[in-house]
């Protein structure tokens, strides 16, 4: 019997460990297929959406192309900036980085409480800890970027400056931001890349300076965070193109800064100044000042008008009209021209001059800037034949686009003869009914200085890479083969416009060592389509040295205020440029005259102290009757007490600040610039006292103020 119970036993045990055995076998068998249909079946899709959930191919910019003036100054680039992140993992690897987390934790906290100054060191402490117990492998720990040199610093914080990034668990995440290292200098027409907004040079040139982006595997660390997975670069980002300016820094400072003082002294609503080199077309300076609330001053650079404002141009327009006349006409300058009580009424218009002239010659009704003169010269020789005046400014360039670098810019919007009456031509060749920009009409003016020829303006020469020039944009340049008029026509344009400042309308601004020509400009504004009396857009364009020229300028200021008497060019636009070409002139040591004539008798028994420029020895001492010393090319301080004079050798060390005291503005800053220093003066006469110490290491852009008096 006891045999046969234990037999059962056995049965049912080994019926149980089969049926176990089963079971195990049924379950692995299970088991492998799943995983043989997750690795085999289903395991690329699987893959991928794991790999497109964390890991991602995504693009790496390349490092943005920098924008230059034309002497090589920084006006764009690209700087590295850096994201502090946190890998909390690898103080879980081993006993021995546990030890260090907990030795150091709390010195960690309180360095990133101090330095950034946002949270608590508790908050960090509690942050870093919590990432770390939930097995983070990445923890931002501030969004502020920081620079090279707060990377530095923060990397030696406590438990970050114990070894390896890897063992440490720093993470910098490097982003590329741009920098303007004059600050908002030529800040709209430099110009920026923000929120989709592309703007002046940044954003026309583009293409060229943001180089072509590689492609690299990033894992996700977090919602808004990618960190790049080492050794998965598939491709690597090739640099933008480095972009050359034709901006000229110290012109561009004089334009702002006497811009300013006319904003602020007449309320304007809105000015603009340009600058071109007239045989180049070399866009030197462009500034846009418009009212802003929110800025220190009152004003700032939010809008290119200079290039992208096309409004009616007043008097200014005058001059095209008066070249195509006189092409087509050929008026002598002295030929009478009646103007009556200063009225022209045609149809149910009525145009005026600012004050009755009777009877004058075709030269005063530029150098008055005559609109009663202008329509009646206009009706006489184009009335019959309109469309005579428009191909003759098809000629003048003033009818197409500019097809400026900086995009957009308006085409003019001037009416087609077809649709012309009377009334259109006359009013059109006063300025009115018609609208250009700003930069439209610099470049006629700009001809007219650059003997009648004329250049397509520019403001990029070219685009390098290392010193390889890529892009010449000077050789695709438009440069007219023949001049806009004849050479008589030219010639009585000039002396003209040399008259409106002589004994015309911009005669305040008269007196100049090196002689102005220009044309003044006034025009009522359009308000809701309608010109209101007493609203006024007023600009001033012209050109110097007069018989040499260098430079072209336009002055505008819309609805200048604050004064009784800033209603008109003469007052506000005019003495502008006057402000500008006289710093300008004293900035251009090309510009400037040898020195000649003899020395009075009052000298004689003068005392005298001054440093001596190099090119002025020889006049000096031979033309004024000093005595002569010998020539080696070295500045001299000169010192003359009645009939004794002293010369002492100057030398300026290498890579050194000079010593300007006692020079005057234009030798002190020649020698400072020849330096590559960047300067700013104040006052007039001679330098009484420098910023930065003679004999101070000098640096690139080192920026020296001087006091003159």
């Amino acid at each position: 019997m006891a045999k046969v119970k234990r037999q059962n036993i056995r049965e049912i045990i080994t019926k149980r460990f089969i049926l176990f055995f089963v079971v195990v076998i049924m379950l692995f068998v299970v088991l492998v297929f799943n995983l043989y249909k997750i690795v085999f079946i289903n395991g690329d899709t699987l893959r991928n959406d794991v790999f497109n959930t964390y890991i991602k191919e995504r693009s790496v910019d390349a490092t943005r192309g920098n924008i230059y003036s034309d002497d090589g100054s920084l006006l764009a680039t690209s700087l590295p900036k850096y994201r502090l992140g946190l890998d909390p993992s690898v103080y879980n690897r081993n006993a021995t980085s546990e030890q260090k987390f907990k030795e150091h934790i709390d010195e960690l906290a309180n360095a990133l409480a101090n330095f950034f100054q946002d949270h608590t060191a508790e908050e960090y402490k509690n942050k870093i800890v919590s990432a770390k117990k939930n097995g983070k492998n990445y923890l931002l720990l501030n969004n502020r970027l920081l620079d090279f040199q707060e990377r530095k610093k923060v990397a030696k914080f406590p438990l970050f400056n114990l070894g390896e990034a890897t063992k440490t668990g720093i993470v910098f995440d490097k982003v590329n931001v741009r920098y303007a290292p004059f600050g908002q200098m030529a800040y709209r027409t430099v110009g920026y890349l923000k929120d989709k907004v592309a703007v002046g040079i940044e954003g026309s040139f583009n293409a060229e300076l943001k180089g072509t982006p590689g492609k690299g595997l990033f894992e996700k660390m977090d919602k808004n965070t990618w960190r790049p997975v080492e050794g998965g670069e598939e491709s690597v980002p090739k640099p933008g193109l480095d972009i050359y300016s034709t901006l000229d820094i110290n012109i561009q400072d004089i334009v702002e800064t006497a811009l300013m003082k006319a904003m602020t002294t007449y309320e304007g609503d809105y000015g603009v100044v340009i600058v071109m080199e007239t045989t180049t077309g070399e866009i030197k300076a462009i500034s846009n000042l418009s009212k802003n609330a929110n800025s220190p001053t009152g004003y700032s650079e939010s809008f290119n008008y200079a290039i992208r404002e096309a409004r009616d141009p007043g008097s200014v327009f005058k001059l095209p009209s008066m070249m195509a006349m006189l092409e087509e006409a050929d008026l002598p300058l002295d030929m009478p021209v009646s103007t009556g009580n200063g009225k022209y009424h045609h149809y149910n218009g009525t145009m005026s001059d600012s004050h009755p002239m009777g009877t004058i010659s075709v030269a005063q009704v530029i150098e008055s800037s005559s609109n009663v003169g202008t329509m009646v010269l206009m009706k006489k020789v184009f009335a019959s034949k309109p469309a005579k005046f428009y191909d003759y400014l098809r000629k003048f360039h003033l009818i197409e686009s500019l097809h400026f670098q900086i995009q957009p810019n308006p085409r003019p919007n001037f009416p087609v003869p077809a649709k012309w009456d009377a009334f259109q031509l006359l009013w059109s060749s006063v300025g009115y009914s018609t609208q250009y920009s700003p930069l439209q009409l610099i470049s006629f003016y700009n001809a007219i200085a650059n003997n009648g020829y004329w250049v397509q303006p520019i403001i990029v020469s070219k685009a390098t890479r290392a010193d390889e020039v890529v892009i010449d944009y000077r050789a695709s340049q438009v440069r007219d083969q023949t001049p806009l008029c004849s050479p008589k026509t030219l010639e009585k344009i000039q002396s003209m416009l040399e008259g409106v400042v002589t004994k015309g309308t911009a005669n305040n601004i008269k007196g100049t060592s090196y002689g102005i020509a220009g044309k003044t400009g006034t025009a009522q504004r359009i308000i809701n389509g309608r010109y209101i009396p007493g609203k006024y857009y007023t600009s001033f364009i012209g050109y110097f040295p007069v018989k040499k020229p260098k430079y072209t300028i336009l002055v505008s200021i819309d609805n200048p205020q604050g004064h009784a008497e800033a209603t008109y060019a003469r007052q506000v636009t005019a003495p502008v440029f006057r402000e500008i070409s006289d710093n300008i002139y004293l900035r251009d040591m090309k510009l400037h005259r040898k020195l000649a004539g003899t020395i009075p008798d009052s000298l004689n028994k003068a005392s005298l102290s001054h440093t001596v420029h190099p090119m002025d020895q020889s006049i000096l001492y031979s033309n004024f009757g000093l005595p002569k010393v010998e020539e080696d090319g070295s500045w001299l301080q000169f010192k003359m007490d009645k009939q004794l004079v002293e010369n002492t050798p100057l030398s300026f060390p290498a890579k050194t600040v000079p010593n300007v005291v006692g020079m005057n503005l234009r030798d002190a800053i020649f020698t400072l610039e020849n330096r590559g220093l960047k300067v700013k003066a104040n006052g007039l006469g001679t330098v009484v006292s420098q910023s930065v110490p003679a004999g101070s290491p000098t640096r690139k852009n080192l920026l020296l103020q001087i006091q003159l008096q």
